[in-house]
């Protein structure tokens, strides 16, 4: 299985929203998943619908973290929406591209910056 990043998705054709290029705008602690699929859906749905135009920058905020995972995707993600909204069934999959990269303040390089 190929990692995903923005050349994976343009050779499969995903036709779905995506912001490539944007100014950094928020400085977010803390990459798990819940802070992804919650905050960062957010911040994805406002560059959207509400041309908001800014991408997240995380941080890792403890030394066995998910920076390098993020990272080598180019901070995409695939959120699975499941619930149900306005008394009808949700089954929905979202690509995140809210995020630019994450910071791994326990490497050098990541610290130097």
């Amino acid at each position: 299985m190929e990692t995903l990043n923005y050349q994976v998705l343009e050779k499969s054709g995903y036709d779905g929203y995506i912001l490539k290029n944007a100014p950094e705008k928020v400085l977010q602690f803390g990459e798990g998943n819940f802070l992804r699929a919650f905050v960062d859906y957010w911040f994805d749905l406002a560059n959207e619908k509400a041309d908001w135009n800014g991408k997240c920058v995380l941080v890792q905020p403890i030394a066995p973290g998910l920076a390098k995972m993020i990272n080598e995707q180019e901070g995409l993600y695939t959120l699975y929406l499941r619930g149900s909204e306005n008394g009808q069934k949700v089954d929905d999959k979202r690509v995140i591209s809210s995020v630019s990269r994450c910071l791994n303040p326990y490497e050098k390089a990541d610290y130097e910056k």
